[in-house]
């Protein structure tokens, strides 16, 4: 959680049930990818910034959702 305050952007060891629906659909288009597939993809991508990826994908999912409505994330983020 505070990684940003602690400069631990490579602290990214485990994901939660509703952000793997999330990074499963903007990551790959899939409903549901299995974490490790994704803690994968990320680490092989972003390597030792990759909590900070993760944190800048979400921020921007969420402005976009902002600006304008996503039907799968409303569906998901339950607002």
């Amino acid at each position: 959680m505070l990684f940003e305050v602690f400069h631990r952007y490579d602290a990214l060891d485990y994901i939660s049930p509703w952000e793997q629906k999330i990074y499963s659909k903007i990551l790959f288009d899939k409903e549901l990818a299995e974490s490790k597939k994704i803690l994968d993809f990320l680490n092989q991508k972003y390597g030792k910034y990759k909590m900070l990826a993760a944190h800048c994908l979400f921020t921007d999912l969420f402005w976009r959702h902002k600006k304008k409505k996503i039907n799968w994330l409303e569906k998901e983020i339950r607002l």
